[in-house]
């Protein structure tokens, strides 16, 4: 028999921006090119670990919300480019 494992947030997320904003603002549900979605760029803008919430972003395929400063249609644009310098 396997022990469950508790769930926790990466340690990065003890330093993101977003850890201590409002929380009337959706990041999960902003839709592209929103005014949501652009207070949650706002508050990225100057995040200390915006870079590592993007590469998770990118490296987990995540298709919703904004991470890293980057919206669901940014990070589908750099994957396309991605592909691009592959090919």
């Amino acid at each position: 028999m396997t022990t469950p494992m508790a769930l926790r947030a990466p340690k990065w997320h003890m330093h993101a921006a977003c850890r201590n904003a409002d929380r009337e603002v959706d990041w999960i549900d902003a839709e592209a090119g929103s005014v949501a979605a652009a207070d949650c760029k706002e508050i990225c803008r100057l995040c200390p670990v915006r870079l590592t919430c993007a590469i998770t972003a990118l490296t987990t395929d995540e298709s919703y919300g904004v991470w890293g400063g980057m919206e669901q249609v940014d990070r589908e644009a750099l994957r396309h480019a991605e592909v691009q310098v592959a090919a």
